[in-house]
């Protein structure tokens, strides 16, 4: 993997002229600043949209400034697609979508050249065989409004060198398209389709930009040119040789959402409640010895607190951070292995300041399936028992919902020699109960899911056996995506399966992958804040870098962060506790 030198940089959104409307989705932003990368000033109370480069990268950037999404006369009917999902028990109500393009050498910057423009909402991949089309075609003119964005897009004016001078002929128009009557959606994935006129000499929509980032994985836009098939939205680069990203287009929705869901948290290493992880580290110097966690939220602050015992070490207590007490943020929490009504969860409740201590479980237990399994918004304090030798395997739990007497839950599910790998797998706020099985080194896993009656189970054959497996909700629709780290060469590349659409993705850097298999632990989370679960590494003993988390948001730029220290490769006295979320 190659090394990332990288500061985080802010991406700077910008405000729509309609302020009565009300946004409940966006997929993404173009603004990048009022100063270029060389240094060249935007007019007065505009900002620069500037194709990017990786942050890491100096010799190639993307290429391309926008992708036809255009009607033209009789000669040029493109149509491009982006996707949303909502999220399980939401209710969308649609009254438009906004979408963004320009039109080169188009001077005037108050009456916009954009005469009509036509929008499609599909529940599934356009036109694909068992897609419904819930809205809209391709011939109603639903363009009710287009205005300035005070958006310039110039191509990278630094990167490769000498880049090109920023210019003020493409302003960037939001052209909002009616969805009227308004609709009502259901939880699922849907795809929005749209064409806009801007007349004889056409437009170009430009692709999300995110600075320093030339795509991430989790972007799949799609276009159809005239008659032909629908296909992926890729910038190949500048020069030609430089790989090729995938993109996303900026789109809003615009309308109302009843019975909005909070995003499940019991799992997120988030301590300061602000809905992104922290960095944090537990620092131990024996297996005995008392471990202090050294903690650093988004916004730059620390603390340092004393708790459990040789966390990270071999027979040491175990990390379990969760949201026991359901006040939003993570409570520092260990398990301490031993006998029968002995081995006990020890939790540094977050709302009240106190210890909690719940006798649970016992030695050779596996404690880091702790996770909100009664659905009521605090983590339940659980362990997962292998059956040995092909026997009957169990999840224990402890539920809070109408358990007023403590009693614990004990489900049967999976045997000897499965991995246990829970979570929220169908979306319904409850943790499912989920096995990895080796099957001729491949991996099936097992989902026990809470939906259904009595439940349901699901069998998903994905990855290898010997694959690491980091769940997490990558896509962002409220429930937990499959998703496999392995190691290829010199480098760790992450495998998604997501649970919108059953595709799957994987890191998309120069060189595929995104870690270094021999220096880094991986610590998952949604650093960003963008509720979907990035990929991220913290690398130990490599000179400079030792004790670096390193982050691939889904929604901003890569960036590094030095919180920790290690003195060998993927040893103590620091250990990253994201990492317990690892299978």
């Amino acid at each position: 993997m190659k090394k990332i030198y990288l500061a985080l940089c802010a991406l700077i959104g910008f405000s729509l002229a309609a302020k009565a409307q009300t946004i409940i989705y966006d997929n993404g932003g173009l603004a990048t600043g009022t100063v270029s990368k060389s240094g060249v000033a935007a007019p007065s109370g505009t900002q620069w949209s500037e194709v990017q480069n990786n942050g890491f990268e100096t010799t190639s950037s993307n290429t391309t400034a926008g992708f036809g999404c255009q009607l033209i006369g009789t000669t040029t009917n493109n149509r491009c697609a982006d996707d949303f999902a909502i999220p399980p028990g939401e209710t969308w109500t649609i009254n438009a979508v906004i979408v963004f393009a320009y039109q080169t050498n188009y001077a005037n910057t108050t009456v916009s050249p954009f005469v009509g423009g036509t929008l499609r909402i599909w529940r599934g991949f356009p036109e694909a065989s068992g897609s419904t089309l819930v809205f809209g075609d391709t011939t109603t003119n639903r363009l009710t409004s287009s205005t300035n964005s005070n958006l310039y897009r110039i191509f990278n004016s630094l990167y490769p060198s000498p880049g090109t001078t920023p210019g003020t002929t493409r302003i960037i128009w939001q052209n909002t398209l009616s969805v009227s009557p308004s609709i009502t959606l259901t939880a699922g994935h849907y795809w929005i389709d749209f064409q806009l006129d801007a007349g004889s000499s056409g437009n170009f929509t430009p692709s999300i930009t995110i600075v320093n980032t030339r795509g991430t994985s989790v972007m799949n836009a799609l276009q159809k040119i005239g008659t032909g098939a629908w296909t992926p939205i890729v910038d190949t680069g500048n020069p030609t040789a430089a790989p090729d990203f995938p993109q996303d287009f900026p789109f809003k929705i615009v309308g109302t959402i009843t019975n909005q869901l909070p995003k499940r948290r019991s799992r997120v290493v988030d301590f300061d409640g602000d809905n992104k992880t922290d960095f944090a580290v537990a620092r131990s110097t024996s297996a005995t010895s008392q471990t202090t966690w050294f903690v650093q939220n988004s916004s730059g602050g620390s603390f340092a607190t004393p708790w459990g015992l040789g966390v990270g070490l071999t027979n040491g207590d175990i990390a379990v951070p969760a949201d026991y007490d359901g006040d939003g943020k993570t409570d520092i929490a260990v398990w301490r292995p031993g006998p029968p009504f002995q081995a006990a969860f020890y939790i540094l409740r977050s709302s009240t300041s106190t210890l909690q201590v719940e006798v649970f479980g016992q030695t050779g237990d596996d404690p880091t399936v702790v996770d909100d399994y009664d659905g009521d918004g605090k983590a339940d304090v659980a362990v997962y028992r292998s059956g040995g030798a092909g026997g009957q395997s169990f999840f224990y739990y402890r539920g809070t919902f109408n358990n007023p007497s403590g009693g614990t839950t004990f489900i049967p599910w999976g045997t000897g020699g499965d991995r246990p790998v829970p979570g929220d797998y169908d979306g319904d706020g409850r943790a499912d109960p989920a096995v990895i099985r080796d099957s001729g080194g491949n991996a099936v896993m097992y989902q026990r899911l809470s939906s259904g009656t009595p439940f349901t189970f699901n069998i998903v054959s994905f990855g290898l056996f010997s694959d690491r497996f980091v769940p997490g909700d990558y896509d962002g629709d409220n429930k937990t995506d499959i998703c496999v780290s392995r190691t290829v060469g010199s480098d760790i590349v992450w495998y998604v399966l997501r649970s919108t659409d059953g595709r799957v993705f994987s890191s998309v850097w120069s060189n595929g992958g995104f870690g270094n298999p021999t220096t880094d632990f991986l610590v998952p989370g949604d650093y960003d804040g963008d509720n979907r679960t990035d990929f991220a590494v913290w690398r130990t003993a490599a000179g400079s870098e030792n004790g670096v988390f390193y982050v691939a948001p889904s929604a901003s730029a890569l960036f590094a962060n030095k919180w920790g220290n290690a003195s060998g490769t993927l040893t103590p006295p620091d250990y990253p506790v994201a990492n317990y979320n690892v299978h």
